[in-house]
């Protein structure tokens, strides 16, 4: 009787255990079917204006969607390669922006950092107030991490180098043409087929101001290569801007379907960054060795959501 007993007791006590873990089963397969929901996307009426004028599917809406309204970040110039910018990587490459971080190497440029009372064989490859204008988004959200960077944890988080292939580890397309890194307007250049408005980028961190945003590195105050050290700092952007973009000899049968049709459109139009130039960061590095940007300097504020004009 009471080995019956027992056996019942632990027959029970299975059962008991296999309906908990059913009711686990079932009840994780109702949370996330709830969570499911929460994620669908729902547009506004001006998003879906903008999607009707470039005729986009609805079905494809909401990822672009989902990306144009994040917090913008650094995605570095390989992203602007393939099937988008092919040819304006390849001339970028070739380009002096297209090779800033060798500069910061032992034994380069010697004379130059001479001239300004640097040590020419000294490593700046993990100087802050070099990193800023010689990487892309240094400090910034998604940009350059140099080598030994960790997060809290100690994991490595140093940005990965590419000899053959650059990235946030030179002047990117997004130092010039992007307020705090391009991952919105991309979404946006991607869902219009390149069928868009100055304005419609400019909402999503495009910035058009190309003669100030020069000086975001070449007659910045923290610069230590100002005109008055020499002449040849002395910064023309019309003489400066002939040097950008060289793609003619980059065309080929691969990426000619990439010519930008409404190139010329676009240049008859005046953006709001135009008008009303952004304004520049201005930064200091505190005494971790860290770069800390001033409070109201920097073009975007990400927690308002607003731009900064001068």
């Amino acid at each position: 009787m009471e080995k019956r007993e027992w056996k019942m007791g632990k027959i029970l006590k299975i059962l008991s255990l296999v309906l908990v873990s059913l009711a686990l089963v079932f009840g994780t397969g109702i949370e996330v079917d709830a969570k499911k929901k929460k994620k669908k996307i729902e547009l506004t009426e001006a998003e879906n204006a903008m999607f009707d004028k470039w005729e986009v599917k609805p079905k494809k809406r909401a990822k672009s969607v989902k990306i144009m309204r994040k917090k913008p970040k650094f995605v570095g110039a390989v992203k602007c390669n393939g099937s988008c910018h092919d040819p304006y990587y390849q001339a970028w490459v070739k380009s002096p922006h297209g090779d800033t971080f060798s500069l910061l190497k032992p034994g380069a440029r010697k004379e130059a950092k001479e001239r300004v009372k640097q040590d020419p064989e000294k490593d700046y490859t993990t100087t802050p107030l070099c990193l800023r204008c010689h990487t892309t988004g240094y400090g910034q959200r998604g940009g350059f991490k140099p080598a030994g960077s960790k997060n809290k944890k100690g994991k490595d988080t140093s940005t990965k180098i590419d000899p053959e292939e650059p990235n946030k580890e030179q002047v990117g397309c997004e130092m010039c043409h992007s307020v705090a890194g391009g991952s919105q307007f991309r979404a946006v250049m991607k869902a219009s087929k390149g069928n868009f408005v100055k304005a419609e980028t400019e909402q999503y961190g495009q910035r058009w101001d190309y003669a100030n945003v020069c000086t975001r590195c070449h007659t910045h105050k923290n610069t230590p290569f100002l005109p008055e050290v020499h002449d040849k700092y002395k910064f023309n952007f019309e003489e400066r801007k002939l040097k950008v973009h060289q793609i003619a000899e980059y065309w080929n049968e691969d990426n000619m379907d990439q010519k930008l049709e409404k190139k010329d459109d676009r240049a008859k139009e005046v953006g709001q960054t135009e008008k009303t130039p952004l304004v520049i960061e201005d930064f200091k590095i505190n005494d971790k060795g860290k770069i800390k940007f001033k409070k109201g300097t920097k073009p975007y504020n990400s927690k308002k959501k607003i731009f900064n004009y001068k």
